[in-house]
């Protein structure tokens, strides 16, 4: 059962990772960065692309190896390694950004995944 929420979040995790690439190049943000000269932009969209990049593979890294951190248990420390690095990134996106919903959607996917498998051994 905890494979399967966890497979059911990191799936989460993705989608708001390719939605966090997706919205880096939306009319809403890219009209804010015209304000920027042109090195703060490229800056802010290394971070914002990076950032959605840690999502997207922190959620596949999870997603493909839960199911063979009992079978496999060297797998046991970078899954962890990679579960607690996305709760950090959860809890810095809402504690950073606390009036954007996909901040908050990030921690509410990202924190659960720790939590639930911090004891599966």
């Amino acid at each position: 059962m905890k494979n399967k929420i966890t497979k059911g979040l990191s799936i989460g995790v993705i989608a708001m990772g390719i939605v966090h690439c997706a919205a880096t190049f939306s009319p809403v943000i890219a009209g804010k960065l015209a304000a920027l000269d042109a090195g703060a932009q490229n800056a802010f969209l290394y971070m914002s692309l990076m950032c959605g990049a840690m999502l997207i593979l922190g959620g596949f890294t999870t997603f493909t190896i839960v199911n063979k951190v009992r079978e496999y248990s060297f797998l046991r420390k970078p899954f962890l390694f990679t579960l607690i690095l996305l709760a950090i990134d959860g809890i810095l996106a809402a504690s950073c950004m606390p009036h954007n919903p996909c901040a908050w959607a990030i921690l509410v996917l990202t924190v659960p995944l720790l939590a639930i498998n911090i004891r599966n051994k």
